[in-house]
């Protein structure tokens, strides 16, 4: 895993997450983890999400990015894309 950002604001009514991508760069289709002391570790797979405010598919270091979640998070979240290596 791989630290990609922190948790900004959550908006509890509509159950949408708001990020600031720190590292790297995120796309949809990536399998991120959210992990925090209170909400634990959640896995999910991102298939939809909005950065700087439009709908775009991927987001590099400095932008806002936002997506649905089931479950609530806290400011002390933080965002990591899973990698997976193959070995052969």
């Amino acid at each position: 895993k791989v630290l990609i950002g922190r948790a900004e604001h959550y908006y509890t009514k509509s159950q949408v997450a708001l990020f600031i991508i720190e590292n790297k760069e995120l796309n949809v289709g990536d399998k991120i983890l959210i992990s925090g002391p209170t909400t634990g570790n959640e896995e999910l797979t991102l298939t939809k999400m909005l950065v700087n405010g439009s709908n775009n598919t991927s987001a590099k270091q400095g932008d806002k990015v936002t997506f649905s979640l089931p479950f609530r998070i806290r400011l002390s979240d933080k965002l990591y894309k899973i990698l997976y290596y193959c070995y052969q």
